[in-house]
């Protein structure tokens, strides 16, 4: 279910390179909608490159 911690920040590295990352940490919004974000699925970064191909845990660029 879940990805080794080494390809989890491998994940995040990629995904803080590419045009549809967004993180939304600093900006006053409710504690729920903080954090990183992908501009094109919408799923928190976190949570999404933790998980494996067959719980949903795929880039939607297939850029991992």
């Amino acid at each position: 279910m879940f990805v080794d911690k080494k390809t989890k920040l491998e994940r995040l590295g990629v995904c803080k390179s590419c045009s549809f990352y967004r993180n939304f940490m600093l900006l006053k919004r409710p504690k729920i909608e903080r954090g990183a974000r992908c501009a094109d699925c919408k799923c928190f970064l976190d949570a999404k490159t933790s998980l494996t191909k067959e719980f949903f845990g795929k880039c939607p660029k297939n850029k991992w």
